[in-house]
C-alpha cells in the first residue's frame, strides 16, 4: 500500500502538486506553503496556501468512495510546495531550463549558477558495483543518491527496481549564490520520492545537504 509522505528534517518540507493516495499528503488544507513557480528566468517562490481536498482513488476505492487526495495551490502554474527555516519568497535565480523532468542516465546533466558551473553526474562501476548520481562543481564531488544498477541484454542500464531518478528543479532556492536541487530520487519503478537538497544545510565537505522528501506509489 501507499507509503507514508515524510521530512527529514523537522524544519523542511516538501510536496508535490498532483493526486496522490490517501495518507500521502504532507500539506493539510489551508496551510502556508511557499509555492515554486515557474522555471527560468520566471522562477519564484511566492507564498500560497495549500489545497487538499478528498477525491476517488481510481486504484484502491470502491465505487463511492473518496480516499484520495488531489493536493493543489492557490498560485498558478505552482511546480512544487516548499516550507523551512530560511526560505522566503522572491525571484529564484535558475541552472536549468527544462520544464519537464530530465531523467538521470549515462549522459551527465550540466547545470550553470551565476559563474559557477555544476554538473549531475551518474557513476558507475559495474559490474556487481552500485551507481551514484554524484553532483559536481570544480574539484568538489559529492554522491546524492546510490542506487543498484545491472545491464539489459541490450546493453541499456537498469537503475533499482527499474527506477527513473530525474532531475526536478535546479537553482538557487535558499538564495546563497550556491546550487540546490530538486531531484526524484527514486530506486522503483512504482515509487516518486521527490527530495529537496539545500546548500544552506550543507555539512562540512558537502555541496548539499538532503533535508525533505515525499515518497508516494502509483498503485
Amino acid at each position: 500500500m501507499a507509503l507514508s509522505a515524510l521530512a527529514l528534517a523537522a524544519a523542511f518540507a516538501l510536496q508535490p502538486v498532483g493526486s496522490f493516495h490517501g495518507g500521502e499528503a504532507v500539506a493539510r488544507d489551508g496551510e502556508r506553503w511557499l509555492a515554486l513557480r515557474g522555471g527560468g528566468a520566471a522562477a519564484a517562490l511566492v507564498v500560497a496556501t495549500a489545497r487538499v481536498r478528498r477525491v476517488h482513488d481510481e486504484i484502491v476505492d470502491a465505487p463511492g468512495a473518496r480516499t484520495g487526495e488531489a493536493v493543489s495551490s492557490t498560485v498558478a502554474g505552482t511546480r512544487m510546495l516548499l516550507r523551512g527555516a530560511g526560505l522566503r519568497s522572491g525571484a529564484v535565480a535558475t541552472a536549468w531550463r527544462g520544464d519537464e523532468p530530465a531523467r538521470i542516465s549515462e549522459a551527465p546533466i550540466d547545470l550553470r549558477l551565476g559563474d559557477a558551473a555544476y554538473r549531475l553526474a551518474l557513476r558507475c562501476a559495474l559490474p556487481g558495483a552500485p551507481c551514484r548520481v554524484e553532483l559536481e562543481t570544480g574539484t568538489h564531488r559529492q554522491a546524492l543518491l546510490e542506487l543498484a544498477a545491472m545491464r539489459n541484454e541490450d546493453g541499456s542500464l537498469m537503475l533499482g527496481d527499474d527506477a527513473s531518478p530525474a532531475l526536478l528543479f535546479a537553482g538557487d532556492i535558499d538564495r546563497d549564490g550556491r546550487l540546490d536541487l530538486i531531484l526524484d530520487a527514486t530506486d522503483h519503478y512504482n515509487l516518486s520520492r521527490p527530495t529537496l537538497y539545500l546548500s544552506t544545510q550543507a555539512a562540512d565537505g558537502e555541496l548539499v545537504h538532503r533535508v525533505a522528501e515525499h515518497e508516494a506509489v502509483g498503485c
